[in-house]
């Protein structure tokens, strides 16, 4: 360990000094030599590389929201759909949910994974004792069943789930949001690791970088063309090869991505529906509007305030 004497301009602790006077730099002596850094790579031979999975996987989340609460009333919603995912973890049992027919206890011995456009119902016949999280997760590419998927708990997913309990229980003072958010992206990345998630095709990296570039930028062109050019590739070999690795026409893939974004943002800001559509990449909001309730099966104003009312299920 470097004594504080050693470096310059540390704190002096001679008895002759003053307390908390500082030595001056000697600017007689060498300078030291500049150092050379041995390890530069992200990864080694030892390790498993991660870059393909944090491109093409389950990289991350955008949590928005976590929540506890101990006995909430009339738990009962029919039809909650949502462009978020949800987590739903009820230390008491009780309540449920039911999907096309089939109930599926909610309790301390599972946790629900609910994706994105899932459409499900609420039961509460007793006062619900309710864990739940509100995120997105990022997958640029596969397809996730619009199905809920039950996980049995183990002691990890007990651990992180109780502890962010606590934390909400406690209440608000320093650091209590930041705990709360650790400890639920904590949580979300233990239930990701126990889920068997659907194998990620395996893309070329010219692929990566468009399927990137469709999500972060949509309101930019995003024709054939364009894309094509950005793969070093022709039209017709671009679109042939995007069909045969994704799964879809790039045209196709763009507007799923265009509108699934738009609706997040319908559902979780206050910009109106033509800014959602100008920075999604929608020419105007007639065209928008259609593309939309094609998908949704009702407009985007509608479609907004069917969200708004189910904050917080």
């Amino acid at each position: 360990m470097l004594s504080s004497q050693n470096l310059p301009g540390a704190m002096s602790n001679r008895a002759d000094d003053k307390p908390g006077s500082l030595h001056k730099l000697d600017f007689q002596s060498p300078m030291p030599a500049r150092r050379k850094y041995k390890y530069l790579n992200y990864t080694t031979p030892w390790g498993v590389s991660q870059s393909r999975v944090a491109r093409t996987g389950w990289s991350g989340f955008l949590l928005h929201e976590s929540g506890y609460q101990a006995a909430l009333d009339d738990w009962n919603h029919e039809g909650v759909d949502s462009p978020f995912w949800r987590l739903y973890h009820n230390p008491r049992p009780g309540c449920h949910i039911s999907f096309q027919g089939r109930d599926i206890p909610l309790g301390p011995e599972t946790f629900v994974l609910i994706p994105a456009n899932t459409v499900f119902n609420c039961h509460g016949p007793v006062k619900a004792c309710h864990f739940w999280l509100h995120f997105t997760a990022t997958r640029l590419v596969g397809d996730v069943e619009e199905c809920p998927v039950v996980l049995p708990s183990t002691s990890l997913l007990l651990n992180l789930a109780q502890a962010a309990i606590e934390a909400h229980e406690a209440g608000p003072g320093q650091g209590h949001d930041q705990r709360i958010h650790h400890l639920s992206m904590a949580l979300l990345h233990a239930v990701f690791a126990e889920w068997r998630l659907p194998e990620t095709p395996d893309i070329p990296e010219r692929l990566l970088e468009i399927l990137s570039i469709i999500q972060r930028a949509p309101h930019s062109d995003l024709s054939n063309a364009y894309l094509a050019e950005r793969a070093g590739m022709g039209i017709e070999r671009f679109i042939r090869s995007f069909r045969e690795h994704v799964g879809s026409t790039p045209a196709a893939y763009v507007l799923a991505t265009r509108l699934r974004l738009a609706g997040q943002a319908l559902a979780l800001t206050d910009r109106t529906v033509d800014q959602i559509a100008a920075e999604n990449g929608f020419p105007n909001r007639h065209y928008f509007t259609r593309m939309f309730a094609r998908q949704a099966g009702c407009g985007p104003a509608e479609y907004r305030i069917r969200q708004h009312k189910r904050r917080g299920l």
